[in-house]
């Protein structure tokens, strides 16, 4: 059956591949969805999808299933270390938003751990390298994206002269941005779990004492704008940290790579008075 994406619901199914703009499939077909890949139709303006109803039993043992399968990546240029890792954490990201899935805290031990050396190799890579990470990915664009995202707000930051121990914490919560995702039925009882998913990522992270206040902050923060037109707290430029105005450039910028390849630059400068202009610059005006 067709339905508005806005009636979507997790735990039916695919019945056609979602495609962008480009033709490119952005969620496949016969995936189950959950809150995430609805977020993620939803981000690309998507309005109608064929889709048809799976058992709640099955539901959750589809996930977990396709959760885990790990063959179905391209491969990385095998003279590329920084690629190999970069698919590695990104797989290994997909285990840990699962369990998160699962009502399974979020251990920051456990993420700095992951994420730790990837983060140290940035430093040593230019900045299209990192704009170009999902260049060829048709799959498990979600976590891709969120450790693409992370990448590239920690490379940001760097080239903004902020000190390392602040594009660590930048980069740490740029990859929790979307945690509360994992929150579904609180998502699923409001019917607005794109608009509750920083305050229930802040939530699921707010204890953790690695984390500063200000990697909290642009958590909560990451879809604000500088106009006011953000969501969840509509607060407008004065109000919103450097961390998260880095961050929401960063996520922006990749939901558009996505749609729009070569032209994502071009679509970039339109959002100069949604978003921070000097950040902005910075991604399209440096090379690193």
């Amino acid at each position: 059956m067709e339905v508005d994406t806005k009636d979507l619901r997790p735990g039916m199914v695919l019945n056609h591949d979602v495609n962008g703009k480009t033709g490119r499939p952005i969620v496949t077909k016969d995936t189950v969805l959950t809150e995430l890949e609805i977020e993620f139709i939803q981000q690309f303006l998507v309005e109608k999808v064929d889709v048809s109803m799976r058992q709640k039993s099955e539901v959750k043992q589809g996930f977990r299933k396709n959760a885990l399968t790990l063959n179905d990546q391209p491969l990385p240029k095998k003279d590329d270390p920084f690629l190999k890792v970069y698919s590695e954490v990104a797989q290994q990201f997909k285990m840990l938003f699962t369990s998160w899935q699962a009502n399974v805290p979020v251990n920051m031990y456990q993420v700095r751990k992951l994420c730790l050396p990837i983060f140290q190799m940035v430093e040593n890579k230019n900045l299209p390298e990192i704009k170009s990470l999902l260049a060829g990915r048709y799959t498990d664009l979600f976590y891709y994206k969120a450790v693409a995202v992370s990448l590239l707000s920690i490379k940001l930051a760097q080239l903004m002269n902020f000190e390392k121990k602040e594009w660590l914490q930048i980069g740490f919560a740029a990859l929790l941005i979307d945690v509360g995702l994992t929150k579904s039925e609180l998502a699923i009882n409001s019917h607005q779990a794109d608009i509750r998913h920083p305050a229930l990522s802040y939530d699921m992270i707010k204890d953790e004492a690695t984390l500063t206040q200000q990697a909290k902050l642009a958590i909560v923060q990451h879809h604000e704008r500088l106009d006011g037109s953000g969501f969840p707290l509509k607060i407008t430029a004065e109000r919103i940290h450097p961390y998260a105005r880095i961050i929401a450039v960063s996520d922006r910028y990749f939901t558009l790579y996505v749609e729009e390849e070569k032209e994502v630059d071009h679509y970039m400068l339109k959002e100069t008075d949604t978003l921070s202009a000097n950040v902005i610059d910075k991604l399209l005006g440096n090379n690193g």
